[in-house]
């Protein structure tokens, strides 16, 4: 398993992505009730991240073309730590707004080095689909570990010190990207940037992203309500759900494992996932008891994991490993992680959280579709 050192920053990279997504919802009851907001407001810090990131992700791709890797990945540290801080000493509703969308800056900053970074010093630099599905382990792990750990810092040390130390967890990376030696990028020329908006590979593998990440968030966000509904006591479902990112991260350790090893079509580890996808989904759909239930939200787990490493790798394969590729097809990407969860929310509303999982479903079966036209049908650049 040949590796660069800058290898280290791609890992710390995503792992602080993995906070950045994770924190809000770790800390949201306790930031409302500092504030003296209601649920409402308290939702609209995650928009504002998720909104200030769709933009941000078109703008720092095609800038760490430019610049390099190094800058991006410093400032978006630094950003990641500095927004943290003025979160945890914010006074009002409006500071932590701003907080909230300064943070999509260093989010957006570290996803965009960490996943361009890793394909170009992992496995050789020849092997994409393993080198993102071992970096994106350390997204999970970041995830998995924010609420597990801040809610009994936030005991301890109390709201403010807690969320200051994950600042400064942000801005330990620091350290080693500034010495680190990193590859050259591609640079950037806008004639190109215009072409790769309207590449096959671009927007069908963008769409594909569309399609995982609106499912990715959906479970996320209400796994816990639809084992709740199945029987489950809330911390038992709690528990499932840290079972179902525990899943996801084994899936891509032992994704990167196979793929490093066995030369199978990135296309193909995708269309296999992604009916098992559509598998797991339906037991959640039909399950008649609350085990049924768990299982299919493992197997959900272990369907997902490595979807997503894998379907930026197979359109870079076809298109180019550049921050612009990236931040155009993420940043469709994140459309979808806008979308399903508020029609299946919208929908377990009027109905049941069950019956609006068949939204999932349907955009697992598209997920399918969309992903054999990328692999089959898309020509390379």
């Amino acid at each position: 398993m040949e590796m660069q050192p800058a290898a280290a920053v791609a890992f710390a990279s995503v792992f602080v992505l993995g906070i950045c997504f994770a924190i809000l919802g770790s800390i949201k009851l306790r930031l409302a009730e500092k504030l003296d907001i209601d649920d409402e407001k308290a939702g609209s810090l995650i928009s504002a991240l998720m909104f200030s990131s769709m933009i941000m992700i078109l703008i720092i791709g095609p800038l760490q073309d430019f610049l390099g890797y190094k800058p991006i990945a410093i400032v978006g540290f630094a950003a990641a730590g500095i927004c943290l801080w003025l979160l945890a000493a914010a006074p009002s509703y409006g500071a932590a707004l701003g907080a909230c969308l300064l943070l999509g800056v260093g989010a957006m900053c570290v996803n965009t080095s960490g996943n361009t970074l890793a394909p170009q010093v992992m496995f050789g630099g020849d092997n994409p689909n393993a080198a993102l599905n071992l970096n994106n382990v350390f997204f999970g792990l970041g995830a998995f570990l924010t609420p597990l750990l801040v809610g009994k810092l936030i005991k301890k040390l109390g709201y403010k010190t807690a969320v200051s130390a994950f600042g400064a967890i942000c801005v330990v990376p620091i350290l080693w990207a500034i010495p680190m030696s990193y590859p050259e990028t591609q640079g950037f020329a806008f004639a190109d940037y215009i072409n790769w908006i309207t590449h096959p590979a671009v927007l069908v593998g963008g769409i594909a992203l569309f399609c995982y990440i609106g499912l990715e968030s959906s479970m996320g966000g209400f796994i816990t309500t639809y084992l709740k509904d199945a029987g489950y006591e809330e911390d038992s479902a709690g528990n499932w759900l840290s079972g179902f990112w525990i899943s996801l991260m084994i899936a891509r350790v032992v994704a990167a494992l196979i793929l490093s090893q066995v030369d199978v079509p990135g296309g193909a580890v995708i269309t296999g996932l992604a009916i098992l996808a559509i598998v797991a989904i339906g037991i959640m759909v039909t399950a008649e008891t609350k085990k049924a239930g768990a299982l299919g939200t493992i197997l959900a787990g272990l369907s997902f994991g490595p979807i997503f490493p894998t379907i930026v790798g197979v359109t870079y394969g076809k298109s180019a490993a550049s921050g612009s590729v990236f931040g155009l097809i993420f940043a469709i990407g994140l459309l979808g992680g806008v979308t399903v969860p508020y029609l299946i929310g919208r929908y377990s509303a009027r109905l049941t959280i069950r019956k609006s999982l068949k939204i999932a479903l349907g955009v697992a079966v598209l997920l399918t579709v969309i992903n054999l036209s990328l692999w089959l049908v898309v020509p390379a650049a």
